[in-house]
């Protein structure tokens, strides 16, 4: 008589192989390396997009203002300050420290000629030219003159005088 043996049997192992293991950390731990060094270019690119937003504001408030005053002799620089978010700030009241942008518009500049005109040497009467220089800067005081024309933005506009 046979006696049915007592061998222990091979049991089926229900997992991954080392190999396996280690291959899908290293693509893993490649793709979050991968998305950790691009988080600080996506943030600046974030940054950079909220700043030419609140620019562009800042700067359609500012010529709407000179459209709508309907003021072609404006003989002396104005300067204005504005917060993070586009909104005016008084310099000199509670909230000056809120400034994050300056602007300066000069003067209302009669120096445009209409294209055809046989007189090239007479300017246009109801057009002016109008320049407004926005720094970010929490500076109330910052100087336009002195500093280097690359570090502020730049925005030339024609005035039309219009109606009576």
């Amino acid at each position: 008589m046979k006696t049915p043996s007592t061998s222990p049997r091979l049991v089926p192992s229900q997992g991954f192989s080392l190999p396996e293991v280690t291959l899908a950390l290293g693509i893993a731990a490649f793709g979050i390396t991968t998305l950790l060094g691009l988080l600080p270019h996506g943030l600046n690119n974030i940054r950079k997009a909220g700043d030419v937003a609140t620019s562009s504001r800042i700067t359609q408030q500012i010529l709407g203002r000179l459209d709508q005053s309907q003021a072609t002799t404006v003989n002396a620089k104005q300067r204005f300050y504005f917060n993070a978010y586009a909104m005016p700030v008084d310099p000199a009241g509670r909230k000056k420290d809120d400034i994050a942008y300056v602007a300066e518009v000069a003067p209302l500049v009669s120096d445009l000629r209409l294209p055809g005109v046989k007189d090239s040497s007479q300017n246009d009467a109801f057009l002016r030219r109008v320049t407004v220089k926005l720094k970010q800067t929490p500076a109330a005081d910052y100087v336009f003159d002195d500093a280097n024309p690359s570090s502020y933005k730049l925005v030339s506009y024609v005035v039309a005088k219009t109606g009576k």
